[in-house]
């Protein structure tokens, strides 16, 4: 089975269009259309239903698809392989984070590590905590820079390995005009009664109101749920609810609510799969982080 022949398949099921996925391979649209042709024929089977301009995967061609990632993934580590065998340090590094981290943690650590390794080529791959950590556990990525729920990492994703890296402080918010926001003592019920801005239930800042919540049989009423801290801030600005967020994002907009039944920590961690070995790529980006994973 031909290698390119795959890759172009995996373009055309992730941009579901033959012409983007020709820029992004920058070959011809009639070059791409001939490859997928090509592995169609060799699998004795119609990988996508072209409707007009769209372009949807068939039932062999979902099937295909993960399989042909991992393929793809574990050839790109063979080559990253043979290419870190010399003393230089090279290859692709393909690093799954969040929004946040890559907006507030990120940047320098990328800045310095691509000042003393010009040569490596920075794959960032941006998706919620729990899309990443699959991405590691399947191979797809050869690390993460994300939250893992220490209660959680060990029962739900036992062949993957963290350090902990940063730790920010979580507290809760509200707009200074808010009716919770008066200084005193706010209760976890007094909380439920109030519409509440939250990520999606699948993060772990959610994971963890909702235990504390359901510990004491109440429920968060959230009006709103937002992907990313920053939009989750902005709408706490103007009113629209009381929310979690990182200390450091606490501004003059902003009052900190006291609630006492509620002590949370955003931790941020540097993940990798056990049974992987790491490239000299990953190894020289783990010495760059301020805490070294063994």
């Amino acid at each position: 089975m031909d290698i390119n022949n795959l890759k172009a398949f995996i373009e055309v099921a992730d941009k579901r269009s033959f012409s983007r996925s020709a820029e992004s391979l920058r070959l011809t649209q009639p070059a791409v259309s001939k490859r997928i042709a090509a592995l169609e024929s060799e699998l004795s089977a119609k990988l996508f239903d072209r409707v007009g301009r769209s372009v949807h995967l068939t039932e062999a061609g979902r099937v295909l698809l993960p399989s042909a990632r991992q393929i793809s993934a574990e050839l790109s580590r063979i080559e990253d392989v043979i290419c870190n065998l010399g003393n230089d340090v090279g290859g692709k590094l393909s690093i799954g984070t969040t929004e946040h981290v890559g907006t507030h943690r990120l940047p320098q650590v990328l800045k310095l590590f691509r000042e003393n390794y010009p040569d490596v080529d920075i794959d960032l791959h941006f998706a919620n905590s729990t899309e990443t950590l699959k991405a590691v556990e399947e191979g797809l990525l050869e690390m993460a820079l994300c939250s893992m729920p220490e209660q959680n990492s060990q029962r739900n994703h036992p062949k993957l390995r963290g350090i902990e890296i940063w730790s920010d402080e979580l507290v809760i918010v509200a707009a200074k005009s808010h009716p919770l926001a008066t200084g005193q003592p706010v209760s976890l019920e007094l909380l439920s009664k109030c519409p509440a801005i939250l990520p999606p239930l699948r993060s772990a800042t959610r994971k963890t109101i909702e235990d504390s919540m359901n510990h004491n049989d109440l429920r968060a009423m959230v009006s709103i749920e937002a992907n990313d801290f920053e939009t989750i801030r902005s709408m706490t600005s103007i009113g629209l609810g009381w929310a979690c967020l990182p200390k450091f994002q606490v501004d003059e907009t902003l009052q900190i609510l006291p609630v006492e039944e509620l002590k949370l920590k955003y931790s941020v961690a540097l993940v990798r799969h056990q049974d992987r070995t790491l490239s000299r790529a990953a190894q020289a980006f783990l010495n760059s982080l301020p805490t070294q994973i063994g």
